[in-house]
């Protein structure tokens, strides 16, 4: 049977990203939120504002590139930066920025045995007996077809037969994202079902230190088959 999707696998070494903050009792990670993007404005051009922002409460133009952690320039308009809290105070009382709030350390328990019910397809199934078929989310949904599908999760490992991009067609020519290289990992690894996949360490790594490499990868790939496991379950067909 074809499969008619794709994935986009992310690494997040045991926490979510990047909602992580500092060691410290000074400096702290924050997320800066701007809102929507108004839509008129490049990536670069934002990512670059992002920067000016940073540039206005540190000292130093190398010293606010090295505090940002992440430009978030798709679905919000924000980042995440190395503050202290001074610098977070007079951020927050810019008119442009609606909200400045420090990110916190929680591990977040792995969810697996409740998707339909999470999703809400255990309803949908139900009331199809009441519903049009054709009203139905997955056939709304044209059963997953061209749907490019993204994951965060703790990575997957590549060489399962379950990313076989056997019978899948051709990449979305909308796709802009990469195929991350790192530990045992390369960009080989992606194909036409795994298109694209990252790992995120910055605030974990400014929150914890340096990742142990013995206890996981500095990489997409999977050491504790939990992602493995969602990603092929999320893809079956």
């Amino acid at each position: 049977m074809a499969i008619n999707g794709w994935i986009f696998s992310s690494l997040v070494s045991l926490l979510l990203f990047p909602i992580i903050a500092a060691s410290s009792s000074q400096n702290q990670v924050y997320v800066v939120y701007f809102g929507e993007h108004s839509g008129d404005k490049e990536l670069h051009e934002i990512e670059e504002s992002h920067h000016s922002y940073l540039s206005s409460v540190k000292d130093t133009e190398d010293e606010a590139r090295a505090s940002l952690l992440y430009s978030y320039k798709h679905s919000i308009n924000g980042f995440a930066a190395v503050l202290s809290p001074a610098q977070a105070s007079r951020l927050a009382e810019m008119e442009e920025v609606v909200s400045v709030f420090p990110s916190h350390p929680r591990k977040h328990k792995m969810h697996t045995t409740r998707s339909w019910e999470f999703v809400g397809l255990e309803e949908e199934i139900k009331s199809q007996v009441k519903t049009e078929k054709s009203q139905s989310l997955l056939r709304r949904a044209k059963y997953g077809r061209n749907v490019i599908v993204g994951l965060l999760d703790s990575g997957f490992w590549p060489e399962s037969q379950s990313f076989s991009d056997e019978e899948m067609g051709p990449i979305p020519k909308s796709w802009k994202g990469i195929c991350q290289r790192g530990d045992a990992f390369n960009s080989s690894h992606c194909n036409r079902k795994v298109i694209g996949a990252r790992y995120y360490l910055n605030a974990y790594e400014n929150y914890y230190g340096t990742l142990n490499s013995t206890l996981d990868y500095r990489s997409p790939r999977d050491k504790d088959g939990h992602g493995t496991h969602t990603t092929s379950t999320d893809r079956k067909s």
